[in-house]
């Protein structure tokens, strides 16, 4: 399978040292949605600092690439 390419240009983001992979995975009609929306109550607000982390990881791996 290899020798066919497959898994060419996967990053398994679990071999990274914050676990996060610069990869899209999402079909191009599904990109840039966002479904959760935390608010700045209780843990969701810790969940929100996460995720804008983890946006803010992919977005210069992504550009690191270019």
């Amino acid at each position: 399978m290899k020798a066919w390419g497959y898994g060419k240009g996967y990053e398994y983001a679990h071999d990274s040292e914050d676990k996060i992979a610069g990869m899209e995975c999402l079909p191009e009609r599904l990109r840039g949605r966002r479904y959760y929306f935390p608010t700045e109550e209780g843990f969701e607000k810790r969940m929100g600092e996460r995720i804008e982390q983890i946006e803010k990881t992919r977005e210069s791996l992504r550009n690191k690439d270019k």
